[in-house]
């Protein structure tokens, strides 16, 4: 089983200043064992805007709304 979490936002502008403000998930799975029951390790992550469009990494300071083809950078 694996649970999903929130690691971050931050915000992020289009070069027409169009603002998104993007949130970071990262998935935990579970890796508990008689002696460490409550252990986990971290899984994949992924990116949202907070109205629900799909973001894709480009470098640490780039990315693209998938829905809207639009780049963005952080700011």
């Amino acid at each position: 089983m694996s649970r999903e979490r929130e690691i971050g936002r931050f915000f992020a502008k289009t070069d027409n200043g169009k603002e998104y403000q993007i949130v970071e998930y990262q998935k935990y799975i579970d890796a508990s064992t008689m002696d460490s029951p409550n252990e986990e390790i971290p899984g994949i992550k992924r990116m949202q805007t907070t109205d629900g469009l799909h973001v894709n990494y480009i470098d640490s300071e780039t990315f693209k709304i998938v829905e809207t083809n639009e780049i963005v950078r952080k700011v």
